[in-house]
């Protein structure tokens, strides 16, 4: 599962890596023919909105995959281990009925707009709204096995939090000793 998981995180890193300099080279090259030769790339803005929907969806992906989404646990961090079991399951469904409105809205707009194609990238519109079907999918999925990981026990006390930076420790540390006030 460790290997599964690798790679498809690989392939997300490098779907936002190539969205990344897609842009950058559509966008530079733009401007460079707009002030070289008063001409430009008709289809540069609209697939360069299309590919920054896309990266900031699969980015949003893999930071709730790191756990790196920015989190206020100073008080759940001092919870006991059940109260923190019990903090974690609720956001997670309330994070789940939010992944869930977002599925369904972004899945009829995609309907909606399949068949109405873009006059700037001349793709379908329903491909902006599949990114929103996409995340909430696989957002959705990650959530509940992480719930199901939390009823089976498989769930170490550790990952109940946000990981924590080193600069919050040293804080805390100095808190403690009251070196800071």
């Amino acid at each position: 599962m460790t290997a599964f998981r690798n790679i498809y995180l690989g392939i997300l890193r490098w779907v936002v890596i190539l969205c990344m300099a897609g842009m950058l080279c559509l966008i530079f090259a733009n401007v460079v023919l707009r002030y070289a030769f008063n001409s430009g790339i008709y289809l540069s803005e609209g697939v360069s909105g299309l590919l920054y929907v896309w990266m900031t969806f699969v980015g949003a992906l893999l930071v709730l995959y790191d756990r790196g989404h920015i989190g206020v646990d100073m008080l759940v961090r001092r919870l006991p281990a059940a109260m923190r079991r019990t903090a974690f399951a609720l956001t997670h469904a309330v994070m789940l009925y939010v992944t869930w409105l977002l599925l369904a809205g972004s899945w009829q707009q995609m309907v909606i707009n399949l068949h109405v194609i873009s006059p700037a990238t001349h793709l379908p519109i329903g491909t902006m709204y599949l990114a929103g079907v996409f995340f909430a999918a696989m957002s959705g999925l990650f959530l509940l096995t992480q719930l199901v990981l939390l009823f089976t026990g498989r769930l170490a006390d550790d990952e109940l939090t946000v990981s924590v930076s080193e600069d919050e420790d040293e804080a805390e540390r100095l808190m403690a000793q009251g070196a800071l006030k």
